[in-house]
């Protein structure tokens, strides 16, 4: 700490000798707390200082701060490192890392591209060396530092993205980088803002390079800036189309799925299978293939490499719409380059489908709309565009510049209130534009059916449960929002529980943590069910994995090694009695076995699931469970330095045995009202519909398919729009099931329809247009699924995704 302390220019505060071995800016995504400096970030909306008591609680005791807090002196044997600015103290301590590396170190940078090219270059090199990258995209001035500091002294070749947003910002990525080898991407329009002018930008983002021996990019005017920023004793190598480039290239063929490009750098002649198509993956290879080529690679060495680069995955997603329509969701970000991106993209939809393309106003750009707007709608033409709809008060004021047909909108919401599902038929419909326009409500308009019968989600409710759960236990709380929450809708309830922080959220399957992480989730995500085509995606948006099995474990690590991703969080699941899936008592020596060697898993908790927690008849076998799990998580903690969560508790047990909370519970059908112990949970979900008809019909007559029932007097017979596809159960039919209308219930009468069904207000004053309650507030979920012979999950669950959610607040 000492020694750190002098790095940073920082005053030491002792206390227990620490040897610290990670660093974090997160205080979520700890792992082995007792070796770990934590870096107390302040930002607009966070302060790290706020979670240092929690981090004490873990087991922390490193820390490096700018505000020294009264409350701070009580952490007794906490090590305080404070210094004037805490980013500046990271950054000073990466660049001193760096210094003392031995490794080749290629610094990216550009406007686009920079994963891709670090990805691929590292598919290309790590045959041969012991190559390390930047994780994910940290090319930030917070990124960087971190990304540095992952650097082992067995690394050969690092690979560091930097990107900048701000004038001044590369001067500090640059000290602390200082690559010997540089890569050139692209120059956008991104963050345009910030600039006076390209030039400016350029200058800016050419420091990267100062210390360069050689820069590598694309023939143009960018790099002949570039060439007059750096050292003369720079060398450049550059490939493009230009004879007098050092590579030249030459596209040959373009055809489905891959592109011939013909190569000749000095006596070397050859061609390349690029297996992309489009221009950006192009641009990408070479400025990967021009390091082979520096480092004297064999043509036939990079042709077969070249053929084996894998896809890296895309933020843009391509989704069914409405009325035969695609949708192509790309809301991540807005420039005019990523926007031709985008439109190349859409050009290889189905041929058939006129093309739309739905854009905001574009952020960030440093362009007047005088001469952006018109550009754009020129390129529009070019691409044929059949439909054009702007969002924003600066598109709409450059209508004019736009076909006669387009639409402008000047908000997001304006659109929504305008806009007819119907307008859309058989179309592919880009939705391109900034974050800040909420493009994915109109995708979500433009996905989902209008339906008229809904369920309705107190969210007020949802809180209240959420309250009484937590005054009940001091562990970490997990939620389960697997199957749309319940039925409730997974991307709102996971905001919700967001905002509350709780600690985990926990999903079925990968796709629902995507979605999650699509609409701003950021908390850590457990997947129950991982796989193993999905570990890809899991990685890259860090989704954990439950672990039930030696193999797939295996398997993950295999992939996270692929990636070049160390030390991620795993959940190993143990079978205690449910019988289902899990690592039974005999399975831990394999286990432990896997882990006597350095691995790029670690295991963030153990668990295991309870089978009848719920009903005091099973409580000795439940306990039998409890104490076995007690057994098979201490004989795997004995051989880890690290502390491993356990958790083995759901509602009904965090209710019913209060002594087993462990270090994490977690909460599922609880969240939603039905409590094992009766206790004052309140209904979250109402489902409602309205009456749609009504008839009188005569005493005698047959009601639906079947013929049933019958009226046994003269009786007001009313149809709501909600059947068995919607989810109210079949077997509630003829008088069995009922629902609340106008103060009163009342029967269902007739089979249920698939979209329809029949109920008996002949002694109610209902009207046409009057609300009906399925199940809600006045006929409780609980009460329905004891009727049919069932549970609450299945009820709640079972509600169609055509239903609509609506959420509402008090």
């Amino acid at each position: 700490m000492n020694e750190i302390a002098e790095i940073i220019n920082g005053t030491l505060h002792s206390g227990i000798p620490v040897e610290i071995m990670e660093y974090s800016i997160d205080s979520r995504s700890v792992v082995t707390p007792e070796h770990t400096l934590f870096f107390a970030l302040t930002g607009n909306n966070h302060n790290g200082h706020d979670y240092i008591r929690t981090l004490y609680s873990d087991g922390m005791r490193a820390f490096v701060i700018s505000e020294f807090r009264e409350e701070f002196n009580q952490l007794t044997g906490a090590n305080f490192i404070v210094v004037e600015n805490v980013l500046t103290a990271l950054q000073q301590l990466a660049a001193h890392h760096r210094q003392h590396t031995q490794a080749e170190v290629i610094g990216i940078t550009g406007s686009n591209g920079k994963t891709v090219v670090k990805e691929w270059l590292y598919q290309l090199l790590v045959n041969d060396h012991a190559v390390y990258r930047s994780p994910r995209s940290y090319n930030s001035q917070v990124g960087v530092p971190l990304s540095l500091l992952g650097i082992d002294p067995k690394t050969e070749i690092a690979i560091i993205e930097a990107g900048i947003s701000l004038k001044g910002e590369m001067q500090h990525l640059q000290q602390m980088i200082q690559p010997t080898i540089g890569i050139f991407t692209h120059l956008g329009d991104a963050h345009g803002e910030n600039f006076a002018s390209k030039e400016e930008k350029l200058a800016e983002k050419a420091q990267l390079f100062t210390s360069c021996q050689w820069v590598i990019g694309q023939t143009g005017e960018a790099l002949e800036y570039i060439k007059t920023r750096v050292p003369s004793t720079t060398s450049f190598l550059l490939w493009g189309e230009d004879p007098k480039a050092d590579i030249h290239v030459k596209t040959m063929n373009i055809a489905l799925g891959h592109r011939e490009v013909q190569v000749t750098f000095g006596n070397k002649h050859f061609i390349l299978d690029i297996p992309f198509p489009d221009i950006a993956s192009y641009e990408n290879c070479m400025n990967a293939v021009s390091i082979l080529l520096l480092k004297q690679y064999s043509p036939n060495v990079i042709i077969s490499r070249v053929q084996q680069l894998s896809a890296i995955a895309m933020r843009m997603e391509i989704k069914d719409g409405i009325n035969n329509c695609t949708l192509v969701n790309d809301y991540y970000n807005s420039d005019p380059s990523s926007f031709q991106l985008a439109l190349n993209i859409l050009a290889t939809q189905d041929a058939s489908k006129e093309r739309v393309v739905i854009l905001s106003d574009f952020m960030d750009t440093g362009k007047s709309g005088d001469d952006l707007y018109p550009s754009i709608a020129e390129t529009l033409r070019q691409a044929n565009i059949s439909l054009f709809i702007g969002i924003g008060k600066h598109l709409s004021e450059h209508r004019h510049d736009f076909a006669a047909n387009s639409r402008f909108y000047e908000d997001t919401e304006h659109f929504l209130r305008q806009e007819e599902r119907d307008n859309f038929n058989n179309q592919i419909i880009l939705i391109k534009g900034a974050r800040a326009f909420q493009l994915e409500y109109i995708a979500g308009f433009l996905q989902k059916q209008s339906h008229s019968t809904i369920l309705e989600v107190d969210l007020d409710a949802m809180v209240h449960n959420l309250n009484h759960f937590r005054s009940l236990t001091d562990a970490h709380i997990a939620v389960m929002v697997k199957a749309f929450s319940y039925g409730s809708g997974s991307r709102e309830i996971a905001s919700l529980l967001q905002y509350h922080r709780v600690d985990y959220l926990m999903v079925a399957f990968a796709d629902e943590g995507i979605e999650l992480r699509a609409a701003g989730i950021t908390i850590p995500i457990a997947v129950m069910n991982p796989e193993r085509e999905a570990f890809d995606n899991m990685i890259m948006f860090n989704l954990e994995p439950e672990i039930y099995a030696l193999d797939i474990l295996e398997d993950f690590n295999q992939a996270l090694n692929k990636h070049g991703i160390k030390r991620f969080p795993v959940h190993i699941k143990l079978n205690t009695g449910m019988n289902r899936s899990g690592f039974d008592e005999q399975d831990i020596p394999q286990l432990l076995e896997f882990f006597g060697t350095e691995r790029s898993v670690y295991i963030r908790s153990i668990f295991s699931h309870l089978a009848g927690s719920d009903e005091t008849m099973h409580d000795e076998f439940t306990l039998g469970q409890i104490h076995l799990f007690e057994r098979m998580t201490e004989r795997i903690q004995t051989q880890f330095n690290y502390k491993i969560w356990r958790h083995i508790l759901n509602s009904a047990g965090i209710e019913r045995f209060p002594q087993y909370h462990f270090d994490m519970v977690r909460l599922g059908i609880g969240l939603h009202g039905i409590s094992a112990t009766h206790a004052n949970l309140q209904p979250v979900s109402s489902f409602k519909t309205y009456i749609s008809s009504i008839r009188n019909v005569p005493e005698g007559q047959s009601i639906g398919y079947g013929r049933k029932s019958y009226t046994t007097r003269s009786s007001r017979i009313a149809v709501i729009p909600v059947g068995y596809a919607d989810g109210l159960n079949r077997h509630l039919s003829n008088r069995v099931g009922n629902v609340f209308i106008k103060g009163k219930r009342v029967p269902i009468i007739g089979n249920i329809c698939m979209d329809t069904c029949m109920i008996d207000v002949t002694d109610t004053n209902a009207t046409i247009g009057d609300e009906v309650e399925i199940f809600g507030k006045h006929i409780l979920v609980t009460e329905l699924s004891e009727q049919l012979g069932t549970i609450p999950y299945e009820i709640l669950t079972g509600i169609s995704h055509r239903v609509k959610r609506v959420y509402y607040k008090e």
